[in-house]
């Protein structure tokens, strides 16, 4: 149902309420008042006639009480008058009787044939005193079962002014008010008929204004409502209503806050609009001194600014403690954070501080915004310098708003041009450390002498792209061999690096030995350690250093020259016996190569047999570890050496590094693993094809 609808509903309702009880009281009143009046003329009536009436009881005369009683009768009101003596007997009495046309006839009442008669009883507890005044001597008027009324007078005799007052009886007037029902009637009817006209009257003027006032404004508004959200910002410009006394009413004031509200809201979808249009500028930008200027040039247009300068983290990373900032505009680096600067990492919080800017030739004074950029994990990518005039309120709402929303633009286009760098350097590096890996791969030595005293095979597997793990077999003369096993400490492309200085130092010392300027003996493999230590002194700085063994194989008078510069100590496989034994030689131990200039290496003596074979290996193996935390050791390496020690080199190598990672159960390994194992043949021995695994 619409709103006028129940308006009127309720003014009707409200109005005929009201005016019913208006009415209803009003009736009561007059009903009151009409019966009042009647009583005190009845009493008027009959007191005036008690004097001759008593006359005609004291002297016992019906005529004088007929000449009393009739005049009575004129006033059409009266029903019939009755005359008792003290006793209570009747005495006489006249009443009005319906004749056959309907026409009223007084006739005399009969003694005992009145319905309205009463008993003695009744009228004694009624009887009044002599008064001088016959008024006082009637009773109050009783009201009838049949809605006639009652008044009775006591009738006294005083024969002379001295002489005692005699009671003779009582006179008792019965009377009707009905002409009183019909004036009330009337006056309902009219009651009735001045309450519709006055409820229409008052339905009609105040729906008018309300019409007016109240439906047509919020109709008014309704429209307005939905044109705002059709799009269509529509105001309202109501020019028929009107106030006593230029006084804004709640309607008024509501026009007036939804105007308002038509103006904040398309304030505010505008510059949503403009923001967005801003954001997507910022991202687009291909560089961040790009978004820079764009982000400068929304923020001067949309909160006025004098100045802007952004400061991003030194380092191309969001970083909560970065090393230093720098200055987009310029370039300007700060090593040494500021105090503010400071306090900003710390608190995550903005700024403020005054200061003075030097600008078109003339320093202003100005407010400083020091507003910090976090990403959306709440870590620094950089600080916004805001530069406003004192009188510009940039801290209200709105502005931070702005602010917020176009910093978390420029906040986005960083991170993505910092990651377009960091995929670039990433890009760049995978390539050098390709590279790097496919030098390494060169720098191993896969084409090993090819002689009928040994043969020999290689696993090699790098914890990385690049590895550190390095050796070499090189052919002395045909009875000797020397070979070369060491380990970069650490893996990757600086490790990978120090493998190339090592071959190529081991290279040029062999070259200089096929020239004949270097003597071959027994103490060769310590000289070769020194040589390469200084090579890798002077690369390495001292950072990046290497264990290596060093080997000279006498195949002659089967012996073994060995020196070692902190590597783990090879092991001899015996397989001569019924039983496989596994023992490890220990050479003399020096510092690892790169540790320091001038260092001395010394060079042990060991035996070996034909049909032995000597294993060489990096500790990548024997600290591998198991998904329990435990190191694969010594003790497990060289059991699996004992298990497998009768296969050739080539299935020994297999079977012994299977063993290995199947401790290792899918564990990454830490560390490079390298194994070199080589077999001193027999004259009645196959000869077996050096390989790599």
């Amino acid at each position: 149902m619409k709103l006028a609808p129940k308006i009127i509903i309720l003014l009707l309702v409200v109005t005929f309420g009201v005016m019913s009880l208006y009415s209803f009281f009003q009736i009561k009143k007059a009903e009151k008042s009409f019966n009042a009046d009647a009583e005190s003329n009845h009493v008027l009536l009959l007191s005036n006639s008690l004097g001759f009436l008593s006359k005609s009881l004291w002297e016992l005369d019906k005529d004088i009480a007929a000449r009393g009683m009739k005049p009575l009768f004129e006033a059409e009101t009266v029903i019939n008058i009755q005359i008792f003596d003290s006793e209570g007997h009747f005495f006489s009495g006249y009443q009005y009787k319906i004749g056959a046309d309907n026409k009223k006839e007084l006739i005399e009442s009969e003694e005992k044939g009145n319905e309205k008669d009463i008993n003695n009883n009744e009228l004694k507890k009624i009887k009044r005193n002599y008064d001088s005044v016959p008024s006082k001597m009637v009773s109050q008027m009783q009201n009838l079962p049949d809605g006639s009324h009652r008044l009775i007078g006591s009738l006294w005799w005083k024969e002379t002014d001295l002489s005692d007052p005699k009671f003779l009886g009582y006179v008792v007037l019965n009377f009707s008010t009905e002409y009183i029902q019909k004036r009330l009637l009337e006056q309902k009817i009219s009651f009735i008929l001045f309450t519709f006209a006055l409820s229409c009257t008052i339905l009609l003027l105040t729906y008018a204004f309300l019409k007016k006032q109240i439906i047509n404004p919020i109709q008014l508004l309704m429209e307005a409502s939905l044109d705002i959200a059709n799009g269509k910002f529509t105001k309202i410009k109501d020019k028929f209503r009107y106030n006593i006394g230029n006084e804004e009413d709640e309607i008024d004031k509501l026009t007036t806050n939804f105007n308002f509200m038509v103006d904040k809201i398309e304030h505010s979808l505008l510059m949503i609009k403009g923001l967005s249009e801003a954001a997507q500028a910022i991202v687009k930008c291909m560089n961040i001194e790009e978004s820079v200027k764009i982000y400068e040039k929304y923020l001067k247009e949309l909160i006025k600014l004098n100045k802007l300068e952004v400061w991003l983290n030194i380092e191309n990373e969001a970083l909560n403690n970065p090393k230093g900032i720098i200055r987009i505009s310029d370039k300007l680096q700060k090593e040494n954070l500021s105090p503010l600067l400071d306090k900003i990492l710390s608190s995550k919080e903005l700024v403020f501080e005054s200061s003075q800017l030097f600008i078109s030739g003339d320093y202003i004074n100005n407010s400083i915004l020091l507003f910090p950029l976090l990403n959306s994990k709440n870590i620094l990518v950089g600080v916004v310098e805001v530069f406003f005039p004192k009188n510009i309120n940039v801290l209200s709402q709105e502005s931070l708003g702005i602010l917020n929303t176009l910093s978390t633009s420029l906040i986005t286009a960083v991170e993505n041009e910092w990651h377009v760098i960091r995929e670039k350097n990433r890009a760049n590096l995978e390539r050098d450390i390709e590279l790097a890996s496919a030098v390494q791969d060169s720098i191993i030595s896969k084409n090993f002498p090819n002689s009928k005293k040994f043969d020999c095979s290689i696993f090699f597997k790098t914890a990385s792209q690049c590895g550190g793990d390095w050796f070499g077999i090189y052919e002395v003369d045909e009875n000797r061999i020397l070979v070369l096993f060491g380990d970069v400490t650490g893996h990757g492309t600086p490790a990978a690096l120090i493998t190339a200085v090592t071959r190529g130092s081991a290279d040029m010392l062999f070259q200089f030995v096929k020239m004949g300027n270097n003597k071959i003996n027994n103490d060769f493999p310590s000289q070769v350690l020194k040589f390469i230590n200084e090579c890798i002194v002077d690369t390495g700085r001292q950072t990046y250093l290497m264990t290596m063994v060093a080997a000279l194989i006498d195949f002659n008078e089967n012996k073994i020259f060995a020196s070692s510069a902190g590597h783990t100590p090879p092991a001899i496989v015996d397989t001569n016996t019924d039983k496989t034994e596994v023992k490890y030689i220990y050479p003399a131990m020096g510092s690892r190569l790169g540790f320091t200039k001038g260092s001395d290496y010394e060079t042990k003596e060991f035996d070996f047999l034909p049909g032995q074979k000597i294993v060489f290996y990096t500790d990548g193996i024997v600290e591998g570890e198991s998904p329990q935390a435990k190191e694969y050791g010594l003790k497990n390496f060289k059991r699996s050496m004992e298990s497998h020690g009768q296969l050739d080199p080539s299935e020994f190598i297999k079977n012994v590094t299977n063993d290995a990672f199947k401790y290792f159960d899918g564990i990454p390994q830490k560390d490079d693993i390298a194994l070199l194992a080589i077999r001193f043949l027999k004259s009645t021995d196959t000869k077996i094809i050096a390989d790599v695994a």
